[in-house]
């Protein structure tokens, strides 16, 4: 049998019961079809075979993810246009942060959710995260909410707060806090945990439709791909999610 893939003159980990090394693979259909030695795997070299020489490189197993947000992470986000608040993505101040909002704010309907995610107050400039007050200066009539990086804790404007009703005298939900100025009792914006819920219950702060859903997921199984994860465990599937996944696998 001739192999579609052979990857040749490397070291292949196989974790198997005597931790041994192996010089070559070959794939067949998607499926392994030799893992062993050159002179036992380059026979199965043909004329249409993508042979690869890995020169001493290494081959490892692909990696298994046990807890992720596939269906919730950087693909959704992206197919609901959900701002990259990321180092990465040339944030560098808060003043960069406002200017995305505010470009956003042009072009939606007022009391429409402008969103941003991955937020990270210690690559800023200045050091800290925003407020709701920052929040309020660029746009008072969108309700806004910026994620930090760890999904955790996140800032939102008084317009937030006023579509859900929450005020000075609201008491923290359970497992979550709204934070208020030490001294005047007013709300921050700061908010924790199960209180990011209470503002915004549906991630972007719309329920996003099957399309959208698959476009993430396609998109950040593609990622995973890349970045050698063969399986995921995604922990957070009901709905059109759950649809997305059975679509996407038929």
């Amino acid at each position: 049998m001739i192999a579609d893939v052979v990857l040749y003159n490397g070291k292949v980990v196989t974790l198997d019961k005597r931790e041994s090394l192996a010089e070559a693979v070959a794939v067949k259909f998607g499926k392994l079809l030799a893992v062993d030695s050159n002179e036992e795997v380059t026979p199965l070299i043909g004329a249409e075979t993508k042979a690869i020489d890995l020169k001493g490189r290494t081959v490892i197993p692909g990696f298994i993810e046990s807890h992720c947000h596939m269906s919730s992470g950087e693909g959704l986000q992206r197919a609901l246009g959900i701002i990259d608040g990321s180092y990465e993505a040339g944030v560098r101040s808060l003043t960069d942060i406002l200017a995305k909002i505010a470009e956003q704010a042009k072009n939606k309907p007022k009391g429409e959710w402008i969103n941003v995610h991955k937020e990270d107050e210690s690559k800023l400039a200045e050091n800290r995260h925003p407020n709701r007050w920052d929040l309020d200066k660029v746009t008072p009539d969108h309700p806004v909410m910026v994620t930090t990086v760890g999904g955790h804790f996140a800032i939102v404007n008084s317009k937030a707060f006023e579509m859900a009703g929450v005020t000075n005298e609201s008491p923290d939900p359970i497992g979550g806090r709204f934070e208020k100025d030490h001294i005047t009792g007013a709300l921050t914006g700061w908010i924790h945990e199960s209180a990011i819920d209470t503002l915004q219950p549906v991630e972007g702060g719309r329920e996003h439709n099957l399309a959208e859903a698959m476009e993430g997921i396609r998109w950040m199984a593609g990622q995973y791909v890349a970045a050698g994860l063969v399986y995921a465990y995604d922990v957070i599937t009901k709905g059109i999610i759950t649809r997305a996944y059975q679509e996407l696998l038929s």
